[in-house]
């Protein structure tokens, strides 16, 4: 060839990637010259030109690497291609090197930037869904979602009933494949589709996308790009039904999962609520820090006469304070939690409260006739 093309040279990564189920390349910039050329010998003179246009594509935002050596310089071009791993065309490079950049809209910057999903959720939702369907209906399944478009080539290996190499094919094809791929994990861990992960897996996968700076929109339960989470998760375990008390897990738990902690923690002290008017027999016209200060005031219903007086007006304090930071607020407007973590140490609040209820009640149901 007499000079190097770099179409020629993303077509080449793009084959190669696809042999290897889309991961970076396991060669060295030098041995993918080499695949390019078609020759087990390239002369050095032209080493030179092909590094150029490694780095026209990746100063374009079609291609990835690093390298291994920090004393590496372009001004060695055969050193420097040997230095040169992990080689991967972006989603601007699939769509350059399989010819859809002009006829296919790009991801909408706001939804999907070409970060990745790891393989490991790939394969944790391909599981699942085998465990609810046999391979000829996990075909039949996919197919209902559109999966895989009629013009997307899958591998000749391929079956019909593997969901693993079907999303991530499909996730390698570009930026309408992301989109197909995205509106399909977001659908299916919502609860949208015939089936769904349990609730495990869902907190689960949705703590991993989250870490990976990923989110389902409520709008549309599409996976959107967001903010990678760097606190504690809502999967983490203080927020497993071993920890939590079972009240306060049973109200919480789904409104985390489907991205509204502010509610998780609004329906969490509610069931608080619920239960010392249960506990009181107070009407329903008493409610929040009212409720609590009647409850456990000097003469309430549930204050413990053995306590002494201090802890008798923290007791009251604690449970009156919670309702006017963690309940009002998300009772009578928009509560942003930015760190999910407050989220969930909110909710742990609430737990704590119903678990000193568990002690009141069993003391009172010894002071009964």
């Amino acid at each position: 060839m007499a000079r190097w093309d770099d179409i020629e040279i993303l077509q080449t990564i793009d084959r190669l990637q696809q042999q290897m189920d889309g991961r970076p390349l396991w060669m060295s910039g030098h041995d993918l010259m080499k695949e390019v050329a078609h020759t087990h010998f390239v002369e050095e003179q032209r080493m030179g030109g092909f590094l150029q246009e490694l780095f026209i594509t990746h100063n374009a935002g079609l291609i990835t690497f690093r390298v291994t050596d920090a004393y590496a310089r372009p001004d060695n071009p055969n050193f420097y291609l040997q230095q040169l791993r992990d080689l991967a065309l972006t989603v601007d490079g699939q769509d350059r090197a399989r010819g859809r950049a002009v006829v296919q809209p790009l991801p909408d910057p706001d939804e999907d930037d070409g970060r990745q999903i790891s393989r490991l959720i790939f394969k944790q939702i391909a599981t699942a869904i085998a465990e609810e369907y046999a391979p000829d209906e996990v075909a039949v399944f996919l197919a209902e979602e559109g999966i895989p478009p009629p013009q997307l080539p899958l591998p000749e290996d391929m079956t019909e009933g593997d969901a693993q190499v079907i999303l991530a094919s499909l996730w390698r094809w570009g930026s309408e494949g992301r989109r197909i791929v995205r509106r399909f994990i977001g659908r299916w861990l919502d609860d949208r589709l015939l089936t769904g992960p349990d609730p495990e897996l869902r907190a689960r996968l949705i703590e991993q996308l989250a870490r990976q700076g990923w989110r389902v929109r409520i709008a549309d339960a599409a996976l959107v790009i967001d903010e990678p989470v760097r606190g504690i998760p809502v999967g983490a375990p203080f927020l497993r039904p071993s920890r939590l008390h079972p009240a306060i897990e049973v109200q919480a738990r789904p409104q985390f999962l489907i991205g509204r902690p502010d509610q998780g923690v609004f329906a969490a002290m509610k069931a608080v609520e619920v239960r010392v008017r249960a506990l009181t027999g107070l009407g329903n016209d008493t409610i929040g820090v009212a409720l609590m200060n009647n409850a456990f005031g000097p003469k309430g219903h549930l204050t413990d006469p053995a306590a002494v007086p201090g802890e008798q007006d923290g007791t009251r304090a604690l449970f009156a304070g919670a309702m006017a930071v963690l309940r009002n607020p998300t009772g009578h407007r928009e509560v942003n939690y930015s760190d999910i973590s407050e989220a969930a140490e909110a909710v742990q609040t609430a737990s704590l409260l119903m678990r000193i209820l568990d002690q009141v009640e069993a003391r009172l149901s010894k002071t009964r006739p």
